[in-house]
């Protein structure tokens, strides 16, 4: 193909997509009443404060998310949402909350710690005073020099953390070349990002470059753990992730694949350390000098309820009211902090949404629904197991798999929507080119391609439904707020917030209106 025929072709494909972008209606006259509303009288940070502040964490099967779940229906039901409910999707296992934790460097001389104990483990038994002892297994043959010398031992069982001085800013936000390098980009496989297909781990529940296995060197974690408990380790220490007094804090290894009570049971504590205190700790007993640690840790487990919860609400459609719009966020968080940005963030947007559209008093032709998800931080589960439920899938489509009209999540922090994800989608680009038009003032206007991983609209897309992520700016999420001690109410920018429930009751509410739904991708 030459050249010029190559650019008429293409000149050919951008004209038709203008053509077809300059068709799709648009009601300025509503998205001026939300932006009116959602601008001069926003209550998106009255949500965001109550779940962070108040609430506190959200770990999946915790009383703590079992209390966000109640809030949520009664916010809701006093939104004027009909059919509010919470929906149990399936079994997750114990419910587990840290409720005590206490670390000390007693000598060579004091100094308090940072630290927070991984989900999923048990606490110590009582008060645990000793010197921290180094422990390095890398192969199976050096669990025979261990063995039978650590009972009541303090472990440190990771190298020191890596702690590098920083030379960027920890927020930032997109610049015009990386939003064009977003908007430019193709992808030649239909779950990838560029030209890398990725591929769904069922095992380990999480995205993998296809052809690649989880990373290893050593032992496996779990075999790690198993050893530890089987030798009564004290307590079990491990460099953080993060710096600067941020802890990125997560579950058990295994705790993905099994969070019963015996799980938890047959792990020793352990307890995420910020690599600053834990590389001092590791330096001196490296030196042969006592590093003498005073640590107890609580943590209280709940077997009362096994099961698992999403919470949805409506505003019922008119004409075409079998059909149905959703947007949500996860309402789970990780346990060290509040869940702020990840995803106290995403819910509040999406629950000011849906306040903004009560209030204005729209009459959406499709029934809007938001949906709260739990479970997202261990394989986007709840909302895996509502599309199965309610959708089916393209391989199995269940009665309702048509009614689904598009799907818009918000959980990429709290930065301001810059934009869109296609998800593979190229038939939506001149609709959401419209669509996003308006929010030109707001530079919110880009659209790739590209897929996002890691979040509720995934369900969607996997089962071969419209299901979208929005492009958000950076900020600090990635380097200091994801899945850390840092992830509190204060990391949220009120006008980002504010911004974001803006574009997307505007994009709910044309999708709502829209005379069809929004097009699949072609299979």
């Amino acid at each position: 193909m030459t050249t010029t025929i190559r650019l008429l072709m293409m000149a050919m494909v951008v004209a038709h997509a203008e053509c077809v972008a300059a068709q799709e209606p648009v009601d300025r006259g509503a998205i001026t009443r939300i932006r009116e509303e959602g601008f001069q009288r926003s209550q998106v940070m009255t949500f965001a404060e109550y779940m962070t502040d108040v609430l506190g964490p959200r770990l999946t099967g915790s009383p703590g998310l079992r209390r966000a779940e109640q809030w949520a229906k009664t916010t809701m039901t006093g939104l004027g949402l009909a059919n509010v409910t919470i929906e149990p999707w399936g079994e997750h296992g114990v419910g587990w909350t840290n409720v005590y934790t206490s670390l000390h460097l007693l000598e060579p001389s004091y100094q308090p710690l940072i630290g927070y104990p991984l989900a999923f483990t048990p606490g110590t038994n009582g008060k645990v005073m000793g010197d921290a002892r180094i422990v390095s297994i890398r192969t199976e043959a050096d669990f025979a020099a261990y063995r039978g010398k650590l009972a009541g031992a303090i472990v440190l069982a990771t190298p020191p953390g890596p702690v590098r001085l920083r030379f960027t800013p920890d927020a930032t936000r997109f610049t015009a070349e990386q939003l064009r390098a977003l908007e430019h980009t193709t992808i030649g496989a239909p779950t990838g990002i560029d030209s890398v297909e990725y591929r769904w781990d069922p095992v380990i529940k999480t995205y993998l470059p296809t052809g690649s296995a989880a990373a290893s060197s050593g032992p496996p974690p779990t075999d790690l753990l198993k050893f530890f408990k089987s030798e009564n380790v004290g307590v079990v220490l491990q460099a953080g992730s993060g710096q600067d007094g941020t802890v990125i804090v997560e579950g058990r290894p295994g705790s993905r694949q099994d969070r019963s009570y015996r799980a938890v049971s047959e792990s020793p504590p352990i307890i995420a350390v910020a690599a600053e205190h834990y590389n001092r700790i590791y330096r001196v007993a490296a030196q042969g000098v006592p590093a003498r640690l005073e640590i107890e840790i609580r943590n209280a487990l709940d077997t009362s309820v096994t099961t698992a919860d999403n919470v949805t609400g409506e505003i019922t459609g008119s004409d075409l009211k079998d059909q149905v719009v959703m947007l949500g966020g996860h309402l789970d968080s990780w346990h060290a902090a509040t869940g702020a940005t990840d995803d106290a963030a995403g819910v509040a947007v999406a629950l000011e949404a849906m306040r903004i559209l009560k209030t204005i008093g729209v009459k959406p032709r499709r029934t809007i629904r938001v949906a709260l998800w739990s479970y997202e931080e261990g394989g986007v589960v709840g909302s895996r197991a509502y599309v199965e439920r309610h959708f089916g899938s393209a391989a199995k489509p269940g009665p309702d798999y048509g009614k689904l009209a598009a799907y818009f999540n918000v959980d990429n922090g709290a930065g301001r929507i810059r934009g869109i994800y296609l998800h593979g989608n190229e038939r939506v680009r001149p609709i959401f080119e419209a669509w996003l038009s308006p929010f030109a003032d707001l530079e919110a206007t880009t659209m790739t391609i590209n897929n996002e991983f890691g979040v509720d609209a995934l369900a969607f897309d996997q089962a071969g439904l419209p299901g979208f992520q929005f492009i958000q700016d950076p900020l600090d999420y990635e380097s200091r707020t994801h899945h850390s001690n840092m992830d509190v109410f204060d990391r949220l920018p009120a006008d980002d917030m504010r911004r974001n429930a803006v574009i997307l009751a505007s994009m709910v509410y044309l999708a709502a209106m829209r005379d069809a739904p929004l097009p699949r991708k072609g299979r």
